[in-house]
């Protein structure tokens, strides 16, 4: 019998989860789980434990992972979090073997990856990444998660034009980093800036749906700040294809005309994700 991959895309208020295939089919719709980030370590354990088995189907040779935010030691399976509001608790532990031992399954069926790393899998082997010689893949949420590709595999440096780990978010940006601006934070900030209160993207967006002219305006200046923080990597790396995922891209509508104008001029092909969720968990089934 084929392995079915029991796949956790883990962030720090939610954590969605599905049965998937080696082909990527989802056995079910994805269920959703409060992440309960900010429990005792027991608690968090415990929480995870409860979840796999949830998904898990009884009669399939399990196959178990797990898409984490950084920092992560994801080759041993250690959560680095500190200090970040989420899994503090479980800073330093051997979160692999603990899940092995409460699952009675073999440490090796349990793997961990990058959440970016996750996403940009899932679009290369199931989505706008195949087939492509050299792809960028840009996750916009809590932070700015990035990832490149080159001939179908995940590459960091020394390839020309990507940044250590493949990771662009602390890469220098207007005085600060690209994560300062180009993420759930960076929109709250600029919302702050033009409008006076801080709005998080789909309250933003309904604002400027009903014709809230500021409202217009700050989506826009984002948009242009996206480009300018993706313009140094589409010209270092020179990708076929830049792929966006994250919740605000629903709303691509109303700020990724600078990006889709820059993308234009170097004849790279600009793709948007509509689910990033199920490209993540489908991405797991590759790690």
């Amino acid at each position: 019998m084929e392995p079915k991959f029991v796949c956790l895309d883990v962030g720090g208020t939610q954590i969605k989860a599905a049965a998937i295939e080696k082909n990527g089919h989802l056995s079910a719709p994805i269920q959703y789980f409060p992440a309960r980030s900010e429990e005792n370590a027991e608690t968090i354990l415990d929480h995870f434990t409860r979840i796999i088995r949830q998904v898990w189907e009884p009669e399939a040779v399990p196959e178990i992972r797990l898409a984490f935010p950084g920092p992560f030691d994801y080759e041993h399976g250690i959560c680095l979090m500190q200090g970040l509001g989420k899994f503090d608790s479980l800073y330093g532990l051997d979160f692999g073997g603990e899940l092995s031992r409460r699952l009675g399954v073999s440490r090796e069926a349990i793997r961990f990856a990058n959440d970016a790393a996750a996403f940009a899998l899932g679009e290369l082997h199931f989505g706008a990444g195949q087939n492509a010689s050299r792809a960028l893949f840009v996750c916009i949420g809590t932070g700015c998660g990035s990832a490149f590709a080159v001939t179908g595999s995940l590459v960091s440096a020394p390839e020309p034009g990507v940044p250590e780990n493949g990771w662009i978010y602390n890469t220098s940006f207007l005085g600060g980093q690209i994560d300062d601006f180009i993420s759930r934070r960076g929109l709250l900030a600029l919302t702050k800036q033009y409008l006076g209160e801080a709005l998080d993207g789909k309250t933003l967006a309904q604002r400027a749906l009903n014709g809230e002219k500021s409202a217009a305006v700050c989506f826009h200046t984002f948009g242009e700040k996206l480009r300018d923080a993706l313009t140094p990597f589409l010209d270092g790396f020179h990708p076929e294809v830049l792929c966006l995922g994250g919740q605000i891209v629903k709303s691509g509508s109303l700020f990724l005309e600078p990006l889709e104008m820059a993308c234009l001029e170097r004849g790279i092909r600009l793709a948007v994700t509509e689910d990033t969720s199920v490209r993540t968990l489908q991405g797991l089934t590759k790690v």
